[in-house]
């Protein structure tokens, strides 16, 4: 079976969720057919990625995604007929098209998307049954967003341009989203199969063709997580602060959680651990709070955390660190919308709260009860093994192109995740 991958960010190094959803995705597909990769990263500085050896790729080719603007006149053409998210406003996808023409003119057995940022680009010149990757949902995104900000607004604030400003934001934002749910419904209704991170996810698109490939984890024989807290103690915050839920955690972390939990463990360090926007750089106040920036092996930090902290406000999909944190036998507190599409029971696998107060309370608690630690990572330990291994969601997607590549009725389907076929 041949394979066509399209992708929206270079899946090594392994770096942020997105790129290890999608090296995952190649590790399954690689095991029904030979792969072709073509990607379309931003116009950030890269290199040529390495590929690893458990990924027999047999063509790769990258080229850079055209830069956008959103200048007054495409932004006025937008607001008067703009049916595309401002994504790809000013976005000349011509030089991609003709490159990928160029470089295939093979016929493959399925194309797998990932991303809408991929799809929406390549879709028009590729011929093949296919398979979309939404992984996160945008519209619900950014409405949740938006609500955050209203409820952070003082009422009592005066006018002026800042609060037209914020009008004209909140106006965009709305737009951005309708615009974004139209395309993801017209997309899933356009492809064989759509794929999200979790059945949260899949009840809200709501098509017939959309399954469940969760994110997963590999397999650590060496867990890095410590039995004991370390001086100072750490709360650790992974990810890619670039990522606007990601730098939105991070002050909240900060400037509302990590405060309360001094109060009680008066030393505690918070380390934010990933490429870091100017607004996270700025937090950087050692020794109370680390911005590490990029890091080569995050297991060197994974040593030294006594909690990961997944403090998310607004976004979709599901969170990679909390896995990350079950894995390695680090205990973990999350918000309700951090824990989101992960089947864990707040006091059992982890702590859920979400206010500044609770959650200070939970990271208090897991600092200074040994046994509470002991219990939540034997727990959180097993549950990773049973649903969130990489290696048995590897299969799943392998069956998923499978059934796509056969043109199988729906019914016929293995549905991921739903534990029927």
């Amino acid at each position: 079976m041949k394979i066509l991958v399209v992708g929206g960010v270079l899946p090594w190094p392994e770096v942020s969720g997105l790129a290890i959803r999608l090296a995952n995705v190649l590790r399954g597909l690689a095991r029904v057919g030979d792969l072709d990769v073509f990607l379309v990263p931003g116009q950030d500085r890269w290199e040529l990625p390495v590929i690893p050896p458990d990924v027999p790729v047999r063509r790769f080719h990258v080229v850079a995604r055209p830069s956008g603007s959103f200048a007054l006149p495409e932004r006025l053409v937008w607001w008067l007929g703009g049916r595309l998210p401002s994504h790809f406003v000013g976005r000349d996808y011509r030089e991609v098209q003709a490159r990928f023409r160029a470089w295939t003119s093979e016929r493959y057995d399925v194309v797998w998307f990932s991303t809408l940022r991929a799809y929406v680009p390549l879709k028009p010149v590729v011929d093949a049954p296919a398979i979309v990757d939404f992984d996160d949902l945008e519209d619900r995104k950014l409405i949740e967003r938006l609500t955050l900000l209203n409820a952070a607004r003082d009422p009592q604030a005066p006018g002026g341009l800042a609060a037209w400003r914020d009008v004209l934001v909140g106006m965009q934002a709305r737009k951005n989203a309708r615009l974004w749910r139209d395309l993801q419904r017209s997309a899933a209704r356009s492809v064989e199969a759509a794929v999200v991170c979790s059945d949260l996810d899949r009840q809200y698109l709501g098509a017939p063709n959309v399954y469940v490939v969760p994110n997963g984890y590999a397999f650590q024989p060496h867990p890095v997580g410590r039995e004991g807290v370390g001086l100072p103690p750490v709360i650790m915050l992974p990810g890619m602060f670039r990522y606007p839920p990601n730098a939105d955690a991070a002050c909240w972390l900060v400037g509302a959680i990590a405060p309360i939990v001094r109060r009680r463990v008066p030393h505690v360090q918070v380390r934010l651990v990933g490429l870091a926007n100017e607004r996270v750089q700025n937090l950087h106040r050692p020794p109370e709070v680390i911005v590490t920036g990029f890091v080569p092996d995050i297991r060197a930090e994974l040593a030294r955390a006594d909690v990961i902290a997944v403090p998310i406000r607004y976004g979709g999909g599901t969170r990679i660190k909390i896995l990350e944190g079950f894995a390695h036998r680090i205990p973990v507190v999350s918000t309700s919308k951090g824990a989101e599409g992960i089947d864990a029971v707040s006091g059992r696998e982890l702590l859920i709260e979400d206010t500044p107060d609770a959650f200070a309370d939970a990271c208090v608690r897991l600092l200074t009860e040994p046994q509470s630690r002991r219990v939540m990572v034997e727990a959180a330990h097993a549950l990773f093994r049973e649903k969130y291994l990489w290696d048995r969601i590897h299969g799943e997607i392998a069956r998923l192109a499978e059934a796509v590549a056969r043109r199988a009725p729906f019914s016929q389907r293995l549905w991921i995740g739903a534990g029927y076929a």
